[in-house]
């Protein structure tokens, strides 16, 4: 049965329902009352109001969630939990929470060690008090702070019960993708923490691993970039298939979907939308050119540029706000991504799609997986970092970087001209990418900060 996350210790759902799996042990509501009740008595004692909270576990930030929330603590969710990151955001004032042993902050750490308290009761909270910040890396690299109510998350969350609720049913629930950000949080921890379904703690990074942990018809929480990488293994059989397999975070490839659905069961569940507005459409790729619908309470329109406006009911004004995507809009609201308003730029006076060359670039059978940016100095030059095949790698070690390089834009000159033709390469294993799969613009960039490579 769904309960909203402000009611949820104070409700009447039974000790002995099974939380989550930590080292192959199920862990009951009852120890998750309990050991939210002991890191509330703490919290207390230092007698902060606020708290970042960053932590390995899953489970281990939903402790501490509820109990900064039950101790009046606002909640500052920063992008990983990094040294460098923390660094930026704990104080004695506002002390770090989470379950990794860091003695850099140990005077101003609280640590969620798994303690009980004896007696655990618990109020319902108000969710329009108690507040998390999140944070995003932001245009500038700079993390950008993204303010929500407990009560705007559980309206999202009501949502996604009423339209997934009943193809999840009980099902546990593993991810590839981190709870510090929304996504995450959302599909990996607190739906199912809500709706009584039990979900693995752990960040997968390997999916043999995730495989060897999955109960049958497990829902799995991923990326584009980890699905795009699944391993050449054996399909699930039917009795084990995932009922639903969540992700978002960029555009999924038509064949990494048709991919999936072989592999786990269902074509994946692409969620559209982001931190600031919450989730916005959702689809199936049926087929190349499905659309996202607009999930319920959602609406869409596009400007006279083609970029999409969404009004979503997560948000603190309400009102309309303009994303950073090109889209094609349908008469009943559902839409068709384009590329993103920042993929098209300027180059010798000629507007030019980096996804375009993008795409390009990854129908090559050298190219598994290509980023293309734009270096601004001394003046604007494209630029690509390719992702190369074993044959890619094979013809790099035959030619060398720069005539692979050559090699790459002559096979492109067919179909761009030539100031679309990207001018300086860099090859590598894998793309630079964060916890989440999407792209890191800033390692991208810094790629091309050295003397060497294919220029």
């Amino acid at each position: 049965m769904y309960i909203p996350v402000s009611k949820l210790l104070a409700s009447d759902r039974s000790g002995a329902a099974a939380v989550a799996r930590i080292a192959r042990q199920d862990v009951t509501f009852a120890e998750f009352k309990a050991e939210v009740a002991d890191l509330r008595a703490r919290i207390k004692k230092r007698g902060v109001t606020q708290v970042v909270l960053a932590t390995e576990s899953s489970y281990a930030f939903a402790t501490g969630m509820l109990a900064a929330f039950d101790a009046g603590c606002r909640v500052t969710v920063p992008p990983n939990a990094l040294p460098g990151m923390l660094a930026r955001f704990v104080t004695p004032e506002c002390p770090l929470l989470s379950d990794i042993k860091d003695e850099a902050h140990s005077d101003d750490h609280i640590l969620i060690d798994g303690a009980k308290a004896a007696e655990a009761s618990f109020r319902e909270l108000d969710p329009d008090a108690c507040s998390l910040d999140f944070y995003t890396s932001g245009s500038t690299g700079e993390p950008k702070r993204v303010p929500k109510s407990l009560a705007q998350i559980e309206n999202e969350l009501t949502v996604l019960d009423q339209v997934f609720g009943a193809r999840l049913g009980a099902a546990a629930t593993l991810g590839t993708v981190s709870h510090q950000h929304i996504f995450g949080l959302y599909f990996k921890c607190l739906l199912p923490l809500s709706e009584g379904r039990l979900f693995f703690p752990e960040t997968f990074e390997i999916w043999e691993e995730l495989l060897a942990f999955a109960p049958p018809g497990a829902c799995i929480v991923s990326s584009p970039a980890h699905l795009t990488r699944i391993p050449p293994l054996d399909p699930l059989p039917t009795s084990a298939q995932a009922p639903v397999i969540f992700t978002a975070g960029g555009p999924l490839p038509f064949e990494a979907a048709q991919t999936s659905a072989w592999m786990f069961g269902p074509l994946p569940t692409e969620i559209y939308g982001s931190t600031e507005t919450g989730g916005i459409a959702h689809r199936q790729q049926e087929r190349a050119t499905t659309p996202f619908r607009p999930l319920p309470g959602m609406e869409t329109r596009v400007d006279e540029q083609g970029s999409l406006w969404v009004k979503s009911n997560y948000t603190d004004n309400g009102d309309w706000d303009k994303t950073n995507d090109i889209a094609e809009l349908f008469p009943d609201g559902s839409f068709l991504l384009a590329g993103r308003a920042n993929q098209f730029v300027k180059i010798e006076g000629k507007r030019i799609s980096l996804a375009e060359i993008e795409k390009f670039l990854t129908a090559s059978d050298l190219v598994k997986d290509a980023a293309v940016l734009v270096l601004t100095s001394p003046r604007d030059t494209l630029a690509a970092v390719a992702e190369l095949t074993e044959e890619g790698w094979r013809r790099h070690a035959e030619i060398g970087a720069f005539r692979l390089g050559r090699f790459l834009r002559k096979e492109l000159s067919p179909n761009l001209e030539n100031a679309a033709l990207p001018r300086r390469w860099r090859f590598v294993d894998r793309l630079p990418v964060n916890s989440q799969g999407k792209r890191q613009q800033t390692a991208l960039h810094e790629l091309f900060a050295g003397g060497e490579g294919a220029d």
